[in-house]
């Protein structure tokens, strides 16, 4: 195994089998390519030597030692709701929290039953509410209890709270492991799958995971992996016995051990987020040779690969959602090099990275590189990417990030899925960088329709003002994928018009003084400024009112003295011209800072700027529409804004990579105020 980069996902190191030889099992470990432990914790002393065990040997043994704390549900009979809980936040987030990447061991063993049944129910249950307020992932046991465990878990899916959660060891039927994947859930394999005949009927169905959704762990020292006439009396797993689960793996799927190898560790990396903890998950044979790997890579080295350059043009998230969205659709390899190489502060931000990690969950056997905080060059490789699998998929913005961001780039992946998928989304919802939730539950979804694309967006909760502030806003996304063999539509949204046939406006009040008139006052202003503004007696107008009273977010960290509780407004008003145009624009305002007039007027001023100018969609559908067309077939016509006959860096951007990508072409015809994009479109079926 040597040059590859293995993560062990779960290993009992605190065991008492391994007290006397731990550098020896780590240096044996290192020399078979696992790179990664993730050091399982099963009660609170435990936990707390795990952690200890990382921090001692982590330097010594060159290998990358992090910990899940939780109890195990055999010691859940010893468990307290409140003062077990208080003890592992202690552990999660004191001095050395840095070093724990997972919630867990957790769950239930109706197996064995070494604890009560209500006892392991109680003490789990308590356990996902701590991954939960935490934002951390979940590492889950089960025997025998899949019900119970399923029954347990629900509420948090439904509420869009539960974070990735990885069900470890699996040794459960196939009817259990379609429904763990069907929630969402990656798939931990150990040794187990080696074993006969005990294992043959896990073994039988591994081929049956989406290789996005799986890793690899050994369980040790338990899960000896060799077959009866090669064990010893009680023989000891240890971490270098991982190579025969990745020799049994690849033997299942009909691919090579380094595709095996390269898969799991990039799904426990992206699963864990190992990236923002300093480690990368390329498999090469030293660490020079790993950072340069990216970097070294051409298009000649790499068949058939794209090569984007992100100092050209927008050069950063336009670049990198449609790029890996259309590789995944495409199923091509795509290498994005010098990422935001002409801002103050080049390579990827978490807002980034969680987007394209999406794309990459969502392209189960894709491969993405150098995906890592900082870095300014990617390679995702989806080739042989799978998208037939539908289910549940997570995603989190961790610094509080746009949620309408990460969708866009999931989009043109979930339009050809071989079934419905649904997102559960967790971020900012009404943020000042991107548009809002708003504008994709309404305008982009009426454009995506008339694609063909059918999408349903709810909000559970929204979160405002990001940057610093906890990614708590919910969002649940179900998409209705094309039906096979049927192509996406070509829309024609050309003829200009100034005449307004209807608008919609909608006004979101949020925060701890929000109120139905507070809304209210709002709305009103915005209904009388649209229609003096657009009326021209015949104006059809619709409205609807939000309030949320949760807190909302703030922009510091922590409060200063004499910081006040914001309340904010987010407004959102869609206008259809005559032709079928689609014009929208939202804002998102402090009440102590915007009076409601003051903001009926930027919207409405924005809106006549559009209006005026005879485009058919504001610049935001405009944006989101290029990807649509070049997938579509036949040709499509978008009358869009542009300035001093120029379009957007957005625009152009995503013309560029999306006739690069798929091979479209595109006909640009800029006027003073607008511009006509002809896009002949590829016919793109799944």
């Amino acid at each position: 195994m040597a040059g590859r980069k293995l993560v062990d996902i779960g290993a009992n190191l605190s065991s008492g089998q391994f007290r006397r030889d731990i550098p020896q099992v780590l240096r044996r470990a290192k020399q078979a390519g696992v790179d990664t432990i993730v050091i399982t914790g099963t009660s609170v002393a435990e936990s707390c030597r795990a952690v200890q065990l990382a921090k001692s040997h982590s330097a010594s043994s060159s290998v990358a030692l992090f910990t899940t704390v939780g109890v195990h549900p055999h010691d859940a009979k010893g468990f307290d709701e409140h003062s077990t809980v208080a003890e592992m936040r202690a552990i999660i987030t004191g001095e050395d929290g840095e070093l724990v990447v997972a919630v867990g061991e957790c769950g239930l063993d109706f197996n064995r039953d070494y604890s009560p049944r209500d006892a392991q129910v109680n003490a789990f249950r308590a356990q996902v509410a701590l991954a939960c307020e935490l934002k951390m992932p979940l590492f889950v046991h089960e025997r025998e209890a899949h019900a119970s465990l399923v029954e347990v878990l629900q509420p948090f899916i439904e509420s869009g709270q539960l974070p990735p959660t990885v069900v470890h060891c699996f040794t459960g039927t196939e009817k259990e492991m379609k429904k763990y994947l069907e929630m969402g859930f990656y798939i931990g394999l150990t040794g187990f799958v080696c074993m006969k005949p005990r294992g043959l009927a896990v073994k039988n169905i591994i081929s049956d995971i989406p290789i996005g959704r799986l890793m690899i762990e050994t369980d040790a020292p338990f899960m000896y992996p060799y077959p009866a006439d090669r064990r010893k009396k009680r023989a000891r797993c240890e971490l270098k016995d991982i190579a025969a689960v990745v020799q049994t793996l690849s033997s299942c799927y009909g691919i090579t051990e380094d595709e095996i190898a390269q898969a799991t560790t990039e799904n426990a990396r992206r699963f864990f987020r190992l990236h923002e903890r300093g480690v990368d998950s390329v498999s090469c044979d030293d660490e020079e040779k790993s950072a340069s790997l990216v970097e070294s890579m051409n298009q000649e080295e790499i068949e058939g690969a794209t090569i984007l350059d992100g100092g050209d043009g927008e050069g950063g998230g336009q670049l990198l959602r449609i790029a890996t969205a259309l590789s995944a659709a495409m199923r091509r390899v795509v290498r994005v090099h010098s990422i935001r190489a002409n801002r103050k502060t080049p390579g990827l931000r978490n807002q980034h990275l969680s987007t394209i990690e999406l794309v990459a969950a969502l392209s189960a056997g894709g491969v993405l590189s150098g995906a890592r905080l900082n870095s300014t060059d990617i390679i995702f490789d989806a080739r042989g990417a799978l998208l037939t699998e539908g289910g549940v998929f997570n995603a989190t913005s961790h610094t509080g990030g746009s949620v309408s961001l990460m969708l866009q780039g999931a989009l043109p992946v979930l339009a050809f899925r071989d079934s419905p998928t649904k997102l559960s989304l967790r971020g900012g919802t009404n943020v000042g960088f991107s548009p809002t939730i708003d504008f994709m539950q309404v305008p982009l979804r009426s454009l995506l329709a008339q694609f063909g694309v059918l999408v349903d967006v709810e909000v559970s909760k929204r979160m405002f003002f990001p940057g610093g502030g906890d990614p708590s806003g919910q969002v649940q996304v179900s998409v209705t994928p094309m039906e096979s063999g049927k192509p996406l539509r070509a829309i024609n949204l050309a003829e200009a018009s100034t005449f307004i046939r209807s608008a919609f406006i909608r006004v979101t009040a949020f925060g701890s003084s929000a109120n139905e008139n507070m809304a209210d006052h709002y709305a009103s202003a915005l209904k009388l400024a649209v229609s003096k503004e657009f009326g021209g007696g015949q104006l059809v107008m619709g409205d609807e009112c939000i309030v949320e009273t949760t807190r909302a977010k703030t922009q510091k960290k922590k409060p200063f003295k004499g910081h006040k509780q914001r309340t904010a407004v987010s407004a959102l008003v869609v206008l259809e011209t005559e032709t079928g145009g689609i014009i929208s624009v939202d804002r998102t305002v402090n009440v102590n800072e915007s009076t409601a007039s003051i903001l009926a007027d930027q919207i409405t001023s924005k809106l006549n700027e559009y209006v005026q100018s005879g485009t058919c969609v504001d610049e935001h559908l405009a944006d989101n529409a290029v990807v649509f067309m070049a997938l579509a077939q036949g040709t499509s016509r978008l009358r869009v804004p542009c300035k001093a006959q120029r379009t957007s860096k957005h625009l152009e951007t995503a013309l560029e990579i999306a006739t690069q990508l798929t091979g479209a072409t595109y006909r640009l015809k800029e006027e003073e105020s607008t511009a006509i994009i002809e896009v002949d479109g590829i016919g793109h079926r799944r």
